[in-house]
């Protein structure tokens, strides 16, 4: 003969039986929930391209991420799809958007089929894009781009402090047709500039002194020199 439940075992088989569900379905939301870095990283790379546009990126992102676009660059910088960066870039429409991938996330890596990229692409325009793409090939030695830089010395939308880099590179490579353009930063407000400067002068002058007592007595000295 089987033997019934006691009513009480069968009461709380009852209760407890979608009370485990509930903490069930609770635990699950908890292993699943998606953390601040992994609603960016969990994406694919075609997604996070198309939300390097603000007003593409979804709302809940973008409260959550108030600096997403820098973060969405972080992790194409981490992730080094080259070829898949380069064809998103020739067909990106939006400016910021193509400025945010050359300048912070292909202009950090290097590799030849970027360098060919950005060479396809130099041209006169005043732009930080254009700068970023330029400064890329100059540090390659690209003769080009070198004397793109110096065409529009310092008239690109960056900072000194990133202008510095430049004039270093004048330096480094001894592009004598700067010497006139890194005098006249000899005493530029901004000390890594103009101690860029100084010091690529040098390199391009290289009998000339290593150090000078003040900017004026620089610019005096180099000033003659560009008569040479």
């Amino acid at each position: 003969m089987k033997k019934s439940n006691p009513p009480g075992r069968r009461f709380f088989a009852v209760v407890l039986g979608p009370l485990v569900i509930l903490l069930s379905l609770g635990g699950v939301g908890c292993r699943t929930a998606v953390s601040s870095s992994d609603s960016i990283s969990a994406q694919n790379s075609r997604i996070l391209i198309n939300w390097l546009c603000w007003a593409r990126a979804p709302e809940a992102i973008k409260r959550d991420h108030p600096g997403l676009p820098y973060e969405i660059c972080d992790e194409l910088l981490s992730r080094r799809e080259v070829d898949l960066l380069v064809a998103a870039l020739d067909n990106m429409s939006d400016e910021e958007s193509r400025t945010l991938l050359v300048s912070r996330v292909l202009y950090e890596i290097d590799d030849d089929r970027i360098y060919k990229a950005f060479a396809a692409r130099l041209d006169d325009k005043e732009t930080e894009e254009s700068y970023y793409a330029a400064n890329y090939l100059a540090k390659r030695w690209n003769t080009a781009a070198l004397a793109m830089l110096n065409r529009h010395y310092f008239s690109y939308p960056v900072s000194s402090w990133q202008w510095s880099y430049t004039a270093a590179l004048f330096g480094q490579y001894k592009y004598r047709p700067a010497a006139t353009n890194l005098v006249e930063s000899l005493d530029a407000a901004s000390l890594n500039l103009s101690s860029a400067a100084c010091a690529a002068l040098h390199a391009i002058y290289t009998n000339s002194p290593a150090h000078f007592a003040t900017s004026a007595e620089a610019r005096g000295y180099y000033s003659s020199r560009l008569a040479e």
